[in-house]
């Protein structure tokens, strides 16, 4: 039997992929937050980058989704030091935080020490955990990073996994029957893209308009309100929010009788430009008069911004 061909694997330096911390390796981990996530087995949101504590700035500000626990995220590109962790536990105490992650390419033994020593004594209020980044690549491929964790609370992640699981299937269970529905109210009402779409229990869908990182997608937002948006994955520059923006006047009509949101959301890689409808979640979790005007607000929506993002994000490179 012939012997397998293996590669050659290389360790690189954090710094020969991300110069800065702050204006380098924070939007990245920002964009790419499901590598986070998948190893403390928990989903984080993002809600903002560098953000301000006193005289502090907190690299990452987020949440475990469907949920109120605050997650904040400090990263570094050299060693732990005595400054960060002291930081850390100001913001901790400063935003209450849920979870505190800890990242640095290099841990020291003491900084190991203290974190477990913090989660042994701070009971079920705050969870610290120490993540460690490594970059590699094998004999000429594209670098990849996997993260290492080298301290946090036993138990957490199972227990948390399972609060959340048993918390939320009523609400996914609810997600993947209305988004269901609504496909087949889209492809029976002029949105061809809608047939034969699964379902998801994801608070959001998404419809492609021929440009990559750009979308038209119907999303739950917060305060039990639906939102239709335009929504740019990539635009770490607002440039495709400035291209839109620059046609507000021309916009704005075509979403007749609608209150337009524009949304740079600054501190972020994206931007959208959205409408939003107040609903009720108990009349529209079966076929009411409610969720057919609901269907018909997002469809009617759906259509004008669809149009709109492709005549000045995609016709108009």
């Amino acid at each position: 039997m012939p012997q397998p061909q293996l590669g050659k694997m290389q360790l690189l330096n954090l710094r020969d992929l991300w110069k800065h911390e702050e204006r380098d390796f924070t939007p990245w981990l920002a964009e790419h937050i499901e590598e986070l996530s998948a190893l403390l087995q928990f989903p984080i949101v993002v809600d903002q980058i560098e953000h301000k504590v006193g005289s502090y700035e907190l690299d990452m500000l987020g949440h475990v989704e469907e949920s109120d626990a605050i997650v904040i995220i400090e990263n570094q590109l050299q060693a732990t030091d005595h400054t960060h962790l002291g930081q850390l536990i100001t913001y901790a105490a400063g935003l209450e935080a849920t979870i505190v992650v800890w990242i640095a390419p290099e841990v020291k033994d003491e900084h190991r020490a203290a974190v477990e020593w913090l989660n042994k004594h701070t009971g079920d209020k705050v969870s610290f955990f120490l993540v460690r980044p490594e970059v590699f690549r094998i004999d000429n491929s594209s670098p990849a990073i996997r993260f290492h964790l080298e301290a946090g609370p036993s138990e957490f992640s199972r227990r948390l996994r399972s609060a959340v699981e048993k918390e939320d299937s009523p609400r996914h269970e609810f997600r993947r029957k209305f988004w269901e529905d609504l496909f087949q109210y889209l492809a029976a009402h002029g949105h061809p893209w809608a047939k034969g779409r699964a379902t998801t229990k994801d608070s959001w869908i998404s419809s492609s308009v021929g440009r990559s990182g750009i979308g038209v997608n119907v999303s739950m937002a917060q305060g039990s309100r639906m939102r239709v948006e335009i929504y740019c994955a990539t635009d770490p520059e607002k440039q495709l929010f400035h291209t839109l923006h620059t046609h507000k006047d021309e916009i704005e009509p075509q979403l007749c009788k609608e209150t337009v949101s524009w949304e740079p959301l600054e501190g972020a890689n994206a931007s959208r430009v959205a409408v939003y409808r107040a609903y009720e979640k108990s009349q529209v979790a079966m076929d009411t008069p409610q969720r057919r005007e609901l269907f018909a607000w997002i469809s009617k929506n759906l259509t004008v911004l669809r149009s709109i993002a492709k005549q000045y994000l995609v016709a108009r490179p």
